[in-house]
């Protein structure tokens, strides 16, 4: 007499696993959609820091020597941009994230949240390999491209992408409650390139207004940065980890608790 096999009953998921299975779906469709189609984002990863870097080098060369506070300028504007991209990046494309994953909420398993969280880490991973990338072609032309106290580096990092994540999640939720806004809000980021340290050093800003400009957490970070990368950086007087920390706590905490008001309209409404 034949038998048949009999298939074993499926074990129920929890609610955590399940999220993992989005997420990692959601990471690779957001490369795919970033890389795949399109295979000139991929190049643009790698050229948009290196046209700062080559176009500043050569400004400030002509301005001010190659040097600035004893570090090589290309170096010293490599240490603080590349982090400031992935920074505001991480903001602006958390900003699009709900209009341009809208389709997505049909499915009860997917929610915004974790469209916010897949785009973190797939920035992350972009500007983790174009950092090593830039960095191993200044070695190889004889920069000295070593992190002095690495752990507190990556640390600084964490804790930036940690704000901007915050930030970008209120900025979608902004943008999706007044879609008229996402022009201001990219708008708002052009002079955040010039006031946070990404071209000179924070001593190197106007003193007068100096107190006014440490209310922006982006100049202390690029500053702690600096000053683990270099032995001899010293950061300017007022900068503190605490002060992000602070300000990203409170940010975070508004994100998320706006974010439990309004994800129902994420996932209903047609704004984006």
């Amino acid at each position: 007499m034949l038998r048949w096999p009999v298939a074993k009953p499926l074990k129920p998921r929890s609610s955590l696993q399940i999220q993992k299975s989005v997420i990692f779906a959601l990471v690779l469709r957001e490369a795919r959609a970033r890389f795949g189609e399109r295979r000139f984002g991929a190049v643009w990863a790698l050229i948009e820091p290196m046209c700062h870097i080559l176009l500043l080098s050569l400004l400030f060369g002509l301005l001010r020597g190659r040097t600035v506070t004893g570090v090589e300028y290309p170096v010293f504007v490599f240490a603080g941009l590349v982090p400031f991209l992935l920074f505001r990046n991480t903001a602006l494309r958390l900003m699009d994230s709900p209009r341009e994953n809208r389709s997505l909420f049909a499915y009860k398993q997917i929610k915004p949240l974790d469209t916010f969280i897949a785009r973190v880490l797939v920035e992350a991973c972009i500007s983790t390999t174009v950092y090593a990338l830039i960095a191993f072609g200044f070695a190889w032309y004889g920069f000295d491209m070593r992190i002095g106290s690495p752990i507190e580096w990556v640390l600084t990092i964490a804790l930036g992408l940690t704000f901007a994540f915050s930030l970008g999640m209120l900025l979608a939720l902004i943008a999706h409650a007044l879609p008229g806004s996402k022009t201001i809000i990219r708008m708002a980021f052009f002079p955040l390139y010039f006031i946070s340290g990404v071209l000179v050093p924070a001593a190197y800003l106007p003193q007068a207004f100096l107190p006014l400009l440490l209310l922006n957490p982006f100049l202390h970070l690029l500053e702690l940065i600096r000053g683990e990368i270099f032995p001899h950086y010293v950061p300017v007087e007022g900068v503190s980890a605490t002060y992000v920390v602070a300000c990203t706590f409170v940010l975070l905490f508004v994100s998320l608790g706006t974010y439990r008001v309004r994800r129902l309209h994420l996932i209903s409404s047609k704004n984006g």
